[in-house]
């Protein structure tokens, strides 16, 4: 499939270039050409759907960390007012069980398909048309919506690694030599402000595992020191809301950048998180201006959700990502522009400006109409922020599974996984209890959540069935809304601790 959108293209390449009357060309899922719309476009496009007009372009955003499983919840308030020091700490507090861990257990078992068919939606409203952090799943899932970073086939098998949990010394020495041949090891890093926190990053040191190819997640309580020693420097993911919320200070990120780590940025989730990476840039922005005396320009801001992202991706996938650059994965998308400057644009926009998704040249979200000049024809209705909308659920037929039931989990439509989702919400212990009982068999789709009630340590918490006391007071709350409204900025306002209160200057950025 051929394709070519136009408007104001932001290249986020070597040279920055933007193009206020630009074009890109895409061909079969990877950028051919990159350039004025002015000039003479590649042989071959006669016939190519064409997107005209489409605003702001600009790489796909990359969310380099989050846990899907759990992104249909609510912020949570934790039952403290002083912060905590580590992330061994908060999944044992009394209410975490009963309001994160059961109710992402149950959709787990009882609608683990429409789960993570929603969180997607959720995802791509945001502008993202790449995530880390699937679940572990009973069985492979082929419904991805958007490029799913640990599953995505685009590198080869096995290129991307991931523990959540911590990974005991004597387990490193594995992840260093699948290291060693250029894979990625994205690991949970010293999450937290508690300076014993640092001895994650000696023993990753001493294991061989602190390089290029190692991805720190948070990495809060690491110091200039740590980043010196980090050689050949690798990335760290930022995640400030969380740390905020849960901590009330965030990573370092100028002492590391100025050690030659590639910063990038992540949502984190919804318990403790933003709705999207759109507005996860708006909290960088608001630290960057309140705590880092704007020491970060907006193109660097971007950055941290694209080109950062990509050329992380590119040390494993060994293809462009993350820039409008000849041979790139087309995963792009288009917002209404909000300021003359593009940059500040993309920080400022919402999910009321966001146009246009493309992955991997497949439109999957945006304006009905430019969804269909893109080359979609199976597209759904969907309302976000009060907004029709359109999203395409179906996928193409060579991406679709050839067992009958699992093209139905793959292109499960948005109205019949809400409804399940729904269903759920109303009666959630029959919902589990009725999946329970159903035939097992192979073919049989579940989630585990990765971040299990306890220590935060304990693998079997992980597969712990639910108990029938537990059923028979189980609350799932209904999916959070789509996109980030007024509402959910008043529960930040209304249960953001003392030590998170500067996350209420985010309600700025509605407008």
């Amino acid at each position: 499939m051929q394709l070519v959108i136009t408007g104001t293209v932001v290249t986020f390449d070597d040279d920055r270039r933007i193009l206020r009357s630009g074009a890109v060309y895409v061909t079969d899922g990877r950028i051919e050409a990159v350039q004025s719309s002015r000039r003479r476009p590649p042989a071959g496009y006669e016939s190519a759907f064409r997107v005209s007009g489409a605003g702001v372009i600009t790489p796909g955003l990359m969310d380099l960390h989050n846990h899907l499983a759990y992104n249909t919840l609510p912020l949570w308030q934790a039952p403290k007012t002083t912060p905590y020091t580590s992330r061994y700490q908060w999944p044992s507090a009394k209410t975490y069980g009963r309001d994160i861990s059961n109710p992402s257990q149950a959709l787990g078992i009882a609608a683990a398909a429409a789960t993570l068919r929603y969180v997607e939606v959720k995802a791509a409203v945001g502008g993202v048309t790449a995530i880390q952090g699937s679940p572990p799943l009973t069985r492979a899932f082929p419904g991805w919506m958007v490029r799913n970073i640990e599953k995505d086939p685009v590198g080869g098998p096995d290129t991307v690694r991931q523990s959540v949990l911590k990974v005991e010394p004597t387990g490193l020495d594995a992840y260093a030599t699948s290291m060693a041949k250029g894979r990625s090891f994205f690991y949970h890093l010293a999450e937290g402000t508690s300076p014993s926190l640092r001895s994650e990053y000696r023993e990753l040191s001493d294991h061989h595992c602190a390089n290029e190819h190692l991805v720190g997640i948070h990495s809060t309580a690491l110091t200039a020191a740590e980043y010196e020693q980090w050689s050949p420097p690798g990335s760290i993911v930022w995640s400030p809301f969380s740390n905020i919320w849960l901590y009330g200070g965030t990573t370092d990120v100028l002492a590391a950048r100025s050690h030659g780590q590639l910063v990038c940025l992540g949502s984190d989730w919804a318990p403790s998180g933003t709705r999207s990476l759109l507005w996860e840039l708006k909290v960088a922005d608001l630290w960057n201006r309140e705590q880092l005396g704007s020491a970060l320009s907006d193109l660097e801001l971007c950055e941290l959700a694209t080109r950062n992202g990509g050329l992380t991706m590119e040390r494993a996938w060994h293809v462009p990502v993350g820039r409008l650059v000849e041979g790139a994965l087309a995963d792009v998308v288009a917002h209404r522009s909000r300021h003359a400057d593009p940059y500040r644009s993309l920080i400022t926009a919402t999910e009321r400006d966001i146009r246009l998704v493309l992955v991997g040249g497949r439109p999957v979200y945006g304006l009905t109409s430019l969804v269909r000049a893109a080359g979609a024809t199976d597209i759904e209705p969907i309302t976000v922020a009060g907004l029709r909308r359109g999203v395409v659920m179906t996928l193409p037929e060579d991406l679709q599974p050839a067992d009958p039931a699992l093209r139905a989990q793959a292109s499960m439509p948005w109205a019949t996984g809400k409804a399940i989702l729904d269903g759920v919400h109303a009666d959630p212990a029959a919902a589990v209890r009725a999946a329970r009982s159903a035939t097992r068999d192979i073919d049989r789709l579940e989630f585990v959540p990765d971040m299990p009630t306890g220590s935060g340590v304990d693998l079997s918490e992980r597969t712990r069935e639910l108990t029938d006391a537990e059923l028979d007071t189980l609350v799932v709350p209904p999916p959070e809304p789509l996109s980030t409204d007024a509402a959910w900025l008043a529960r930040v306002q209304a249960l953001a601790p003392p030590h998170a209160q500067t996350l209420a200057g985010l309600a700025a950025y509605l407008g």
